[in-house]
């Protein structure tokens, strides 16, 4: 699950609750420090109940353009960093709604061209 947080800031949401039956986990961090941290807070809660973070699937996406670019470790792999990705069927980015906007925008241009006159 992802939230929107204020400028300058890292969002970390873990919802276990649909599969698991455990409460959301969330925290918002400043900084790449706060953030490394909050991984790890929710890696060492995952591992107490037989859940293992994926470090392949899991990405760090922020929306602070001066990142100190710290690498962030999970089970002693580095997560990569992007700058957008998508999220049930919605593009997640760096810049902001514009990338999901103008996608939208072309496949509704897409499915109206393939539309035939009655």
């Amino acid at each position: 699950m992802l939230r929107r947080t204020p400028s300058e800031q890292f969002a970390l949401v873990a919802d276990l609750s649909p599969i698991y039956g455990l409460p959301t986990t969330s925290g918002l961090a400043g900084n790449d420090s706060e953030l490394a941290s909050l991984v790890e807070q929710l890696d060492k809660a995952s591992s107490n109940f037989g859940l293992e973070i994926s470090a392949e699937k899991t990405k760090i996406m922020t929306n602070i353009k001066e990142s100190s670019k710290k690498e962030i470790k999970v089970n002693g792999q580095i997560l990569e960093r992007v700058t957008k990705f998508k999220y049930l069927g919605s593009i997640m980015s760096d810049e902001g709604p514009k990338p999901e906007i103008l996608s939208r925008i072309a496949q509704t241009t897409a499915a109206l061209t393939k539309l035939k006159p009655i």
